[in-house]
């Protein structure tokens, strides 16, 4: 088996430096980290990085958090999206990662077993259902740890490590954009799920801006996925005809309301009615709907979230990073001014 020794041997350096390389020490020049790697691979010496966190007492591992819902059919994309740049971000900074549902199974919280396994060096959390028991828990482990979109049903006023965009603003611009086109008649349709806070926000967005305009406001509730808004449609044709313009609080179920309308009910977009979604999916040009929506900076969520996490893991300042961002409209053709 090759070791450090061997390296050294063949470079004509010391131990300590072969170590120092491989450790990606500050006080070694780049040149000769690079020499000393290129070395290493070329003899297959592969480091013992788990020796080396057991001296540390570190992992070099990220846990992540999720709801248990997380497969649920009205979340899936929600969560999908969040995996994949959760992935991203810890892997961009040089991290592992373990991915799990608050609790397993029988009922047991993965993040009592992350903490007192010493599986992670620290946890993002991403779970509507975390108790106080856990969240104590994380406060007496002093394990580093971050919120990102669900905060704490318990807590009150604002937290340091808790990331999320503005969903109310998110819903007041979508529907002030309608309101600044001349549409006075906006239907909105959001989650029937309560529990969901980010719907319930976008409804205040909404209702902030129809009090603002004295206007009527008119909501439906209903399952937030693509089939189910054909049945929604086709009971509700005569409110929708009697709307100008509708703000669908997601994009899936906006691109399949659009669909519906079209080639069921012969209704065009926007000649017939303007459509703005959220979230702003890669299934808008997929199905070339051209839909005006709402560009939420979920990417940028949860890499400021992951940065500040590896930035407490090792000690360094993080007041930079923002921890409230704010969505925006991107503007298409689904939206007529009348």
């Amino acid at each position: 088996m090759v070791t450090i020794k061997d390296i050294a041997k063949n470079l004509g350096v010391s131990y300590s430096t072969v170590s120092r390389c491989l450790n990606d020490s500050p006080s070694v020049s780049e040149k000769t980290k690079k020499k000393v790697q290129e070395e290493a691979l070329r003899l297959g010496f592969h480091f013992n990085v788990n020796a080396r966190n057991l001296v540390k007492q570190e992992t070099n591992t990220i846990g992540v958090i999720f709801s248990d819902n997380f497969n649920d059919r009205d979340m899936r994309k929600f969560f999908g999206d969040i995996m994949e740049s959760s992935i991203n971000a810890i892997e961009f900074n040089k991290y592992d990662f373990i991915i799990q549902p608050n609790h397993n199974i029988r009922g047991n919280s993965n993040i009592y077993k992350m903490v007192n396994g010493r599986m992670v060096d620290g946890l993002v959390i991403v779970s509507r259902s975390i108790t106080k028991e856990e969240y104590d828990f994380l406060i007496n482990s002093k394990i580093p740890h971050v919120f990102i979109y669900f905060k704490p049903l318990f807590i009150e006023g604002e937290m340091d490590n808790f990331f999320w965009d503005d969903n109310e603003y998110g819903g007041y611009i979508a529907t002030k954009y309608l309101i600044n086109h001349g549409h006075k008649k906006i239907l909105t349709i959001t989650s029937d799920d309560d529990s969901l806070t980010m719907y319930k926000d976008r409804t205040k967005g909404y209702l902030n801006a129809i009090n603002e305009a004295n206007l009527i406001p008119d909501i439906i509730r209903v399952r937030m996925d693509f089939d189910s808004q054909i049945e929604l449609v086709k009971n509700n044709i005569d409110k929708i005809k009697n709307s100008t313009a509708i703000f669908v609080q997601q994009d899936t179920p906006a691109i399949s309301i659009i669909q519906e309308l079209k080639t069921v009910y012969n209704i065009e977009i926007p000649k017939d009615i303007s459509i703005v979604g959220y979230n702003n999916i890669e299934l808008i040009s997929y199905f070339k709907t051209d839909l005006t929506t709402v560009d939420d900076p979920r990417e940028e969520v949860i890499k400021n979230g992951i940065d500040v996490l590896v930035n407490k893991i090792n000690k360094k300042e993080d007041k930079h990073i923002i921890r409230k961002l704010y969505p925006r409209i991107i503007k298409r053709s689904s939206v007529r001014i009348i």
